[in-house]
């Protein structure tokens, strides 16, 4: 039994909604690395997702042809036997269809770090403001070359994936949706693992004092430059789900708008430097999105401009009250113990009785 909600079928919309949380997750979380953590302003965040998806897509597409020898008869993204053929063939083994997204997420994170090296290199000793705008003309060059260039993924054309989810029959978008969201939650505990260590420390020293970190020996250029890499094979991986999600990799789709404004927004209303201030964010933020899409049309007769841009109105609104009256987002930023209270709370206790417990020394007051 279908229950509706605006024409929609909650039973195949809850999954959808839960694989786009799960995705923007991932990449707030790391944009929150950055940007919440380091103090690195990254508005190229698009410039990964676009990476992982394209190159990923495109390792995905070629590796499994050559494995399986699968002939291609004309131009490569262009034939419509391809995807087909792989279906087939990888359709009846899941192990096979698992590792070969394993796989393609390795890939993807190569080269989504390598990307953050080459991109961050130029201009990661200069102030945050240049590398803003070196990683923002970074994403728009990846941009238009690959929706021009069409030997990587096909151009303007994009390409077919094939879908490496096949084999879960009309469970399908629940599996992948499940994929989403373990890789979503791997990000989130790795990041708050790092938020809660000693490098974790670092970051913070390195984001509110750069010149201090230096003279305590912090070799500042060498842990933005890794933090930038890390967040960017994260956002290359989540691009590849994208892909295998979709099936299909469309470059238009990956727009600044999406990839990289929308993250920056979840991050500031959540609360920068606070994770669970994010994941509560992406998931407001997200379901207020579809839910503003679905019920446009019933408010057409109430609406006096372009339906089209109510969205983009409604979460601009929002963005601007709260950066009035919460700039801090909705959590803030908390201290971070490297240990348990108790466990502090006993190292304390145990330092007291010590130090009563020590015999008064010679000479000092009170002998």
């Amino acid at each position: 039994m279908a229950f509706l909600i605006f024409g929609v079928d909650l039973a195949q919309f809850i999954p959808v909604l839960a694989e786009t949380i799960a995705i923007y997750l991932a990449i707030s979380i790391s944009l929150n690395l950055e940007l919440g953590y380091t103090g690195i302003p990254n508005f190229g965040k698009a410039l990964y997702v676009l990476a992982g998806a394209a190159f990923g897509g495109a390792f995905a597409l070629h590796f499994t042809s050559w494995v399986f020898g699968i002939t291609v008869s004309g131009d490569f993204y262009q034939d419509l036997n391809l995807v087909p053929t792989i279906n087939v063939v990888i359709q009846g083994n899941p192990a096979l269809s698992i590792g070969l997204i394993l796989l393609t997420l390795l890939v993807a994170a190569v080269v989504g770090a390598l990307l953050g090296f080459l991109t961050s290199y130029p201009a990661i000793r200069l102030r945050e403001d240049y590398l803003a705008m070196v990683l923002l003309g970074s994403a728009e060059f990846l941009l238009y070359f690959l929706y021009t260039y069409q030997p990587i993924i096909g151009g303007s054309f994009g390409a077919q994936m094939f879908d490496p989810y096949a084999w879960a029959g009309p469970n399908r978008y629940i599996l992948a949706t499940g994929v989403a969201v373990i890789f979503a939650l791997l990000v989130y505990l790795y990041v708050e693992r790092v938020a809660r260590s000693p490098l974790g420390r670092t970051l913070r020293a390195i984001r509110d004092n750069e010149t201090a970190a230096e003279a305590l020996g912090k070799d500042t250029v060498a842990v933005r430059r890794n933090v930038l890499m890390i967040a960017s094979a994260i956002s290359a991986m989540a691009g590849v789900l994208i892909a295998f999600y979709a099936a299909d990799v469309s470059v238009p789709a990956f727009q600044r708008i999406n990839y990289t404004f929308w993250p920056w927004v979840i991050v500031i209303i959540g609360g920068m430097a606070n994770n669970v201030g994010v994941a509560i964010a992406a998931s407001i933020f997200w379901t207020a999105y579809d839910v503003i899409v679905l019920s446009k049309n019933a408010l057409a007769n109430y609406i006096p401009f372009d339906l089209n841009y109510l969205v983009y109105i409604v979460l601009g609104v929002v963005l601007i009250v709260m950066l009035m009256v919460r700039p801090s987002g909705m959590l803030k930023e908390k201290p971070t113990h490297t240990l348990p209270s108790s466990r502090i709370r006993e190292l304390y206790e145990s330092m007291k009785s010590r130090k009563s417990a020590r015999p008064p020394e010679e000479g000092k007051p009170g002998n």
